[in-house]
């Protein structure tokens, strides 16, 4: 795992500022919490250097082929309908109730929607390649934690690399917990969200749904394969708890109105 995290370092060190020029000369912008238009979708660099470096690492025999193949299918596949909702994506529709009021009532199909049911239908592709002999009910939670993990992270990109550091804090505990084998692919994405770490805590650029998907796609993977029963069922009440709370409530508020939260949340910015 610490030659697959080296690997993904490396690669993301190189890929930052080009990815980031090529979306600028793309004119793909956004405006950021102080209204600075600057590159979005930079998350792509993110799950680049994971693919390349897991690939990497699974060639050379030093990877769990299963996990690997099948974390890196839920996170592509995050990131992909991430840049979607990046590049058509509309504000007119908040939270969860927001998008199935959309689609219920209005008849429209939002790109918050859509990006729910691909994430899901990866997230459960995911988890029965990886552990298809499971019940249904494991296949459920499993796919729900995913699809909850994936969204969560993307709540907290509201701040430069809020969302990055909420993925690390989610690594460096499971990692305390001792869970090593579904971790192949999540310990290439913490390499390559370092690696990126200074780009976005200097706005500029922001990870966009493209990173933000996959950060929490590729650490609900690691809690649904790797930890125990026990374990599963708190983080997914906690998740659900979140996700309610967050339908009434503001996260950045929450965390301006903790002082440790807002420290850790502003630490690293100019």
């Amino acid at each position: 795992m610490l030659a697959n995290f080296i690997f993904s370092f490396m690669l993301g060190t190189a890929m930052v500022r080009p990815i980031r020029e090529m979306i600028r000369r793309a004119g793909h912008l956004r405006p950021n919490y102080t209204g600075r238009s600057i590159p979005t979708s930079s998350g792509i660099s993110l799950v680049a250097s994971a693919t390349v470096a897991s690939v990497g690492t699974l060639a050379l025999g030093l990877a769990d082929r299963t996990h690997t193949v099948s974390c890196l299918l839920l996170v592509v596949s995050a990131a992909l309908v991430g840049v979607v909702d990046d590049l058509v994506g509309s504000c007119k529709s908040k939270g969860i109730t927001g998008h199935i009021r959309a689609l219920v009532v209005e008849g429209k199909l939002t790109t918050g929607t859509l990006k729910a049911i691909v994430i899901l239908a990866a997230a459960a592709a995911s988890v029965y390649h990886a552990a298809g002999g499971s019940s249904p009910a494991n296949l459920a939670v499993g796919s729900v934690i995913i699809a909850l993990s994936a969204n969560f992270i993307n709540l907290l990109d509201l701040r430069p690399a809020r969302a990055a550091k909420g993925f690390l804090a989610g690594v460096i505990a499971l990692l305390a917990a001792g869970s090593p084998d579904p971790a192949v692919v999540p310990i290439a994405m913490a390499g390559a969200t370092l690696a990126g770490l200074k780009d976005e805590l200097e706005e500029r650029s922001m990870i966009g749904d493209a990173g933000s998907n996959p950060l929490g796609a590729a650490i609900g993977y690691w809690v649904a394969l790797g930890t125990h029963p026990a374990v599963k069922a708190a983080v997914l009440a906690l998740l659900l708890t979140a996700h309610i709370w967050a339908e009434s409530h503001s996260l950045t508020r929450a965390i301006e109105r903790n002082p440790i939260l807002r420290f850790l949340d502003n630490l690293g910015r100019w």
